[in-house]
């Protein structure tokens, strides 16, 4: 099949997405992408300069469109004549309905969020042949928001908006190129090691959403017990940093001194991995998470998670390594670290069965059944 693929925001883990499926070869690929930087101006204006910039691409013998939820998908279909009758499949790696807002002084929910990105997304869901979420939490999430945001509205709604994204609507998670792992390396250290304390990896965005206040009160909670522990925070930084961070950094190395093994992120892929296939604990304290590809890098390279019992883990982790509150969240901290270093339990292990149902060679077949569908 002869398949256009389009990303307005082609960085992180939206490359990382596009790599591995078009990297498929039971289709033939045309890729048109941006950079990721700008989203808001991406939602904005990417269909108008696909549709001016890349005419002739997008004016070829193509059999399928894939696009990502950040292109207005009905004013591309709008601006290029050939692709109003093209299947169309869109993903959703993220919805901007159900994305935390930042929220500002005196304000709550959404008084700091812009919907119309939401609606953009509502609009070219409806334009889309089949819709496809990363997670069972994300594709809930924007239908139970798009039906408030549609509730709210004067009049002219639509009739049946709803019901006919639902129907065109499928969970498929990412196809990830989990790296190979050496068996030996699942093994967790013997008890005379274990005098540092384990190490706690946090790898998450340096965002609100991530909950880096969270993080914050947790740690600081560990080293008020005086437990011993080693500590990585790592994952993507940007120009504003979270002020709960910024303000623990000397606390926390003052108190952590060498243990502080990591502050920032790893730039070098092999080091990156290197630190997971080190690491005892893998721990989010997200506020949003969509699908969660750091925890399953860090499970699959042989950490214990510790994660809500929310948003999109309860898909990938079983009960037992999720938490439901805060307090829980600490008190479940404290005794994995208390009873590691006195070599009651192990945290490292092999837990691949976890991660193996997200391997691209497990995840890809079922793209290729659901792009057939789309062309029929």
């Amino acid at each position: 099949m002869r398949v256009l693929y389009i990303e307005p925001f082609h960085g992180g883990s939206h490359a990382a997405f596009g790599e591995v499926l078009t990297g498929a070869s039971w289709a033939e690929w045309t890729t048109l992408t941006l950079p990721a930087r700008h989203w808001k101006w991406r939602m904005r204006g990417s269909a108008a300069w696909f549709a001016r910039a890349h005419a002739a691409e997008l004016a070829a013998a193509h059999e399928l469109l894939f696009a990502s939820a950040y292109l207005p998908l009905a004013e591309l279909r709008g601006l290029c004549p050939p692709l109003a009758t093209t299947p169309a499949v869109l993903y959703f790696h993220e919805n901007q309905l159900a994305f935390p807002s930042r929220a500002l002084p005196g304000h709550e929910g959404d008084a700091t969020r812009d919907l119309h990105f939401g609606f953009t997304q509502l609009v070219s869901a409806l334009a889309a042949t089949r819709c496809l979420f990363n997670s069972a939490h994300n594709r809930d999430s924007f239908l139970a928001a798009g039906a408030e945001l549609l509730a709210r509205m004067p009049d002219a709604v639509a009739p049946g908006w709803i019901d006919a994204i639902r129907a065109r609507s499928e969970v498929l998670g990412l196809p990830l190129a989990l790296a190979p792992v050496d068996p030996a390396s699942l093994v967790d250290l013997p008890l005379e090691a274990r005098g540092e304390g384990p190490l706690i990896v946090w790898n998450h965005r340096w965002e609100h959403d991530k909950g880096p206040e969270l993080l914050v009160r947790l740690i600081d909670g560990l080293i008020g017990l005086g437990l011993r522990f080693r500590l990585a925070v790592c994952g993507e930084q940007f120009r504003r940093q979270p002020p709960a961070l910024v303000e623990a950094k000397p606390r926390w190395r003052a108190a952590l001194g060498p243990r502080l093994e990591c502050w920032g992120r790893v730039e070098a892929r092999a080091d990156y991995l290197a630190l997971l296939g080190r690491a005892q604990l893998v721990l989010s304290t997200a506020a949003h998470e969509f699908f969660g590809i750091s925890v399953v890098e860090a499970v699959h390279h042989g950490a214990r998670p510790l994660c809500p019992d929310a948003l999109s883990y309860p898909e990938l982790l079983p009960s037992e390594y999720r938490w439901r509150d805060e307090g829980e969240a600490m008190s479940e901290l404290a005794r994995l670290c208390r009873a590691w270093t006195a070599g009651e339990i192990d945290l490292r292990a092999d837990r691949r069965a976890l991660t193996r149902p997200h391997r691209a060679e497990s995840v890809l077949p079922r793209y290729r059944e659901v792009l057939t569908r789309a062309l029929g």
